[in-house]
């Protein structure tokens, strides 16, 4: 009987013992896995920076709610422009064509009034909005220059441009007044208005496209309107090969003014303004 009861209590301190070890090896475990979930979950993944997602370069959020103001300056040239397809639809139809068609060009250079009328103001207005917000898209989307994301910078675009397109015309008219060039410098601005009201009409459709079309429209789209760019461009050097050789003719000291007052000038101010905007 003695014997019994002794083996029993060895039992129990045995029983007692293993069940002592397990819960302490458990409780290792446990402390263990806790550490490890609580490293996983302070670590961060590659897509992950500061908890935020990370936006790479090749495709950026599309924010909407950024583009209501652009939207509604879209709508308003598109209105603008519909209006006078209706009631100047002759004005515009010969714009168009004037463009591959030298001959009409200059007919319509000769006939044309020296009075600003209403369509040629608001084409001029047109191209100076297109250009503004098309140069902010590329600036944005392809440079991530966020400071330009606000309704403020849209006004500073518009005002950038206008100056740089009245700007230039007005250098051109004080050229050919001073060097006694008027007729050749009145050409250069006539297809340099020509070429830009152009450029305002074949680039409204893309604005739409790259502020309210899905993003992957966007790239091609882009290529599309730089084929458009050059071809344009190219448009004008030729056309402008023609004042510029009336000024060579005239006087090389004239053609060195042109180059330089007129097409150097200009592009490198516009660029400066541009990069003192965004930095």
């Amino acid at each position: 009987m003695f014997c019994f009861i002794g083996l029993s209590a060895q039992v129990a301190d045995t029983l007692a013992n293993t069940t002592a070890a397990d819960s302490t090896a458990i409780a290792g475990i446990d402390t263990n896995a806790m550490k490890a979930y609580a490293g996983m979950a302070d670590s961060e993944s590659v897509l992950l920076s500061n908890h935020k997602a990370v936006v790479n370069d090749i495709e950026q959020l599309h924010t909407s709610e950024k583009n209501t103001w652009v939207f509604v300056l879209l709508i308003t040239m598109l209105s603008a422009l519909t209006y006078l397809k209706t009631a100047f639809g002759k004005d515009v139809d010969e714009l168009v064509q004037s463009v591959t068609n030298q001959n009409l060009a200059q007919q319509i250079y000769r006939t044309q009034s020296k009075e600003l009328s209403f369509s040629t103001i608001v084409l001029n207005l047109n191209f100076i909005v297109v250009m503004s917000l098309y140069v902010r898209f590329i600036l944005v989307r392809y440079f991530h220059v966020s400071t330009l994301e606000s309704f403020s910078s849209i006004l500073f675009m518009n005002f950038l441009f206008t100056f740089f397109y009245v700007g230039k015309i007005a250098v051109v008219k004080l050229i050919g007044a001073l060097f006694e060039a008027t007729d050749a410098c009145e050409e250069y601005i006539f297809n340099f208005t020509l070429v830009c009201k152009t450029i305002g009409l074949t680039l409204l459709p893309a604005l739409f496209i790259f502020y309210t079309a899905p993003q992957k429209f966007f790239n091609f789209v882009f290529v599309i309107t730089v084929f458009v760019f050059a071809s344009l461009l190219a448009v004008f050097i030729w056309r402008g090969l023609s004042t510029a050789y009336k000024l060579l003719y005239r006087s090389v000291y004239h053609f060195f003014i042109y180059v330089c007052v007129v097409e150097i000038s200009t592009i490198f101010l516009l660029f400066k303004l541009l990069t003192k905007t965004i930095t």
